[in-house]
């Protein structure tokens, strides 16, 4: 599997709300960054909680890419994501309880693949401060 292949899998399976599909992707030991979070998610299992929390925060959450771009066993896209906020939302600072807002998140994500085509690095980048003020938060 390569890179784009990946990719659009890891898609497929969050807008399917299959977090062990999601996970399956990643590598064991895969590194996942994230700008909510002060240290990197490490390994399959840590992606797969984060990922669960937030479909329980999202329930009803979809995600579409663009503008992918590859390069050997990398990849990057735009990616837009839109949910309601109707489950506890984790964050590092503890859970912000349902606002029932809806957002639209814009980001990008890039991701580095093995030989194998798990996914070892993915690098998230998003408004963080723009999603709390759609949640009514800021």
């Amino acid at each position: 599997m390569k890179a784009e292949e990946a990719a659009r899998k890891s898609i497929d399976a969050f807008n399917q709300h299959d977090a062990e599909a999601f996970a399956a992707l990643y590598s064991d030991s895969a590194t996942a960054y994230d700008p909510q979070y002060a240290e990197p998610l490490r390994g399959r299992e840590a992606i797969q909680q984060d990922i669960e929390a937030f479909f329980r925060a999202f329930p009803d959450v979809q995600a579409s890419i663009s503008n992918v771009l590859t390069n050997g066993n990398g990849v990057a896209f735009e990616v837009t994501v839109n949910g309601t906020h109707q489950g506890p939302l984790v964050t590092p600072t503890g859970d912000i309880p349902p606002t029932h807002q809806r957002i639209e998140l814009r980001g990008g994500r890039f991701i580095r693949v093995d030989a194998e085509g798990r996914i070892i690095e993915c690098n998230r980048y998003y408004d963080l401060a723009g999603i709390m003020v759609q949640l009514g938060l800021a």
